[in-house]
């Protein structure tokens, strides 16, 4: 999905552009292995949320304070915009020529953005082929961001002293994180479940070994839960993030268990909800291609409790992802960012940018 090609052992660096967190991550393909050279990730201050302009401010400093206290090779970077920013929609589409499948997905995208669809970049990928209405169609994943926001924050990211050489979306990212995991040819035939639990939402993506097959992004995250637990407890936000935070590091008090335990049954009953109704569509699409198990990531994937009670109602097998599985760290290389002793789950995305070169350049 990357808009530029770019070869090299020494990879670009990934830049995660998340609601509330930036992450870059670069690594490097030598002798068959993969070594991780710099990681750094710093916090969003909380009204960039809201306020896109300051988001933007805030983005080009937080880079430069990234990359004054990392060990990064370069300068050049693939970057993914936040969920926020992005429209993802399946389309089930006739076979024809490149040039009149694009313009098919921009008929079928007009009055379904939030701007006109003449200021959009369109991207697409053909998930695969199933029986539709009248024969065979392809079943085909749209990405659509308005070109405007696109240019800020790559502009962004320049005046950080980047070089941007392409631009991805997050849900392509996840997969290209662990896709040389999936190198056999027997593994095409594997169907992943990812599910990322970020801040402010949730990406869910369906692979088929290397290759993605579904995407959608579900406004549901980290603050949601917060929300909740405050509006429950009276309390700050701040303070519900922060109690949260300490119930993915340990045990609480048995009663404060409980009342988390409560309050935030009825946001995660909603979430697998959302999640059932997307692997119905799926199965829908692909079937009898079973899932063989999920995969969760992102900032929420700490919370294993969290994960335990999603996978048990999916009933399906479950792990927390480690996008650094089988990455070497660089000789003579501190990263302060990452705990190389648990899984990372929430640097899916960094990685993933930075690995989807080496993957589009073999």
């Amino acid at each position: 999905m990357s808009l530029k090609i770019i070869r090299g052992k020494t990879l670009p660096i990934g830049l995660d552009v998340g609601s509330s967190t930036v992450k870059m991550a670069q690594l490097r393909c030598a002798d068959g292995e993969v070594e991780l050279l710099a990681a750094e990730s710093a916090p969003l201050a909380p009204a960039c949320r809201t306020d896109r302009a300051k988001r933007l401010n805030e983005l080009t400093r937080v880079i430069r304070r990234i990359l004054k206290g990392g060990a990064f090779k370069n300068r050049r970077c693939v970057l993914s915009l936040p969920a926020d920013e992005t429209f993802v929609q399946h389309l089930k589409l006739p076979k024809s020529e490149p040039a009149e499948v694009n313009l098919t997905i921009r008929r079928e995208l007009a009055g379904k953005l939030a701007y006109p669809v003449e200021e959009a970049i369109v991207r697409h990928i053909v998930a695969g082929e199933v029986q539709g209405e009248g024969g065979a169609r392809q079943e085909t994943i749209v990405v659509a961001t308005r070109r405007v926001r696109l240019e800020a924050y790559v502009a962004a990211a320049r005046r950080a002293k980047l070089d941007v050489a392409g631009v991805n979306v997050a849900s392509c990212a996840i997969v290209e994180c662990f896709a040389r995991l999936f190198r056999r040819t027997s593994d095409a035939s594997r169907t992943i479940l990812y599910v990322d639990v970020g801040a402010a939402t949730t990406q869910v993506v369906l692979s088929h070994g290397q290759r993605i097959v579904f995407a959608r992004d579900l406004a549901i995250g980290g603050d949601q839960l917060d929300q909740v637990v405050a509006e429950g407890l009276g309390i700050p936000l701040d303070d519900a993030h922060t109690m949260r935070v300490k119930a993915m590091q340990g045990p609480l008090d048995e009663v404060i268990e409980a009342e988390l335990e409560r309050l935030l049954a009825a946001p995660l009953r909603r979430l697998t909800d959302e999640l059932t109704q997307c692997l119905r569509y799926y199965e829908s699409v692909f079937r009898g291609r079973g899932i063989e198990r999920v995969i969760f990531l992102g900032g929420q994937a700490y919370d294993k409790r969290l994960c335990q009670w999603v996978a048990q109602r999916l009933n399906l097998p479950a792990q927390v992802g480690d996008p650094l599985v089988r990455v070497r760290r660089g000789e003579g290389v501190s990263i302060t960012a990452l705990n190389h002793r648990q899984p990372q789950p929430g640097w899916a995305v960094a990685v993933g940018l930075s690995l989807g070169a080496s993957h589009q350049a073999a």
